[in-house]
């Protein structure tokens, strides 16, 4: 693995969980949304995470790419028998996401992030001392 490419496969973990950490935000601002029972409610997004190049042992591979997949429609119901969308029987129909889930994933993107972005300082500070070689 070359400097260059450290910084490439940095630099797509960190386009990566920038994604994640987008994908968990919109999935906790929408997940007290409400809707008629008979209606679809916000799909939980997921982030999936895939590697880009080799996957054998012993190769290094050329990062990682993110891609968000959208879940059902259908949501749970719940008893709001005050919102005005509630039914007959005081059900509404709301987003099926966790709102634990999604901040442990928000930590692991965190995570993730604060890891490809110090490989990326290093990998700067690496590269910019070998300019320096010989001057």
């Amino acid at each position: 693995m070359t400097l260059f490419s450290a910084l490439g496969i940095a630099g797509s973990g960190v386009d990566a969980m920038q994604t994640w950490i987008d994908t968990a935000g919109g999935n906790i601002a929408n997940a007290n949304d409400a809707a008629a029972t008979n209606k679809p409610v916000y799909a939980e997004q997921t982030t999936v995470l895939s590697p880009i190049g080799a996957q054998v042992p012993g190769q290094t591979g050329n990062g990682v790419q993110a891609s968000v997949v959208e879940g059902s429609t259908a949501g749970v119901l719940a008893y709001e028998p005050n919102n005005p969308l509630a039914d007959a029987n005081g059900n509404v129909r709301v987003p099926n996401v966790s709102i634990s889930d999604q901040l442990v994933g928000l930590i692991q993107a965190q995570t993730g992030y604060q890891a490809d972005t110090n490989v990326l300082t290093h990998a700067i500070a690496a590269y910019q001392s070998g300019l320096t070689i010989g001057s």
